[in-house]
């Protein structure tokens, strides 16, 4: 039996960098959604869109998770 040393630093490698992507977009649209309605006086959508958006973001890499492990979708 042998191991691909290779092939389990690349999968090592890209879950790292895939779960820094999921936390970075989880965490920019809790602040973003935080700081738009801690600054709802000051009159600043953008902000409120720019975190709805990364709401969409989420969502959409959680659907994709869901749709790669259950066979059932493909």
């Amino acid at each position: 039996m042998n191991i691909d040393w290779g092939a389990l630093a690349l999968v090592s490698v890209v879950t790292l960098i895939g779960t820094v992507v999921v936390v970075a977009a989880v965490s920019t649209a809790a602040l973003l959604l935080d700081l738009s309605r801690a600054r709802a006086h000051a009159g600043t959508p953008a902000m409120r869109v720019g975190a709805y958006a990364m709401m969409v973001v989420c969502f959409a890499m959680l659907a994709f998770g869901l749709w790669l492990i259950i066979p059932y979708f493909h």
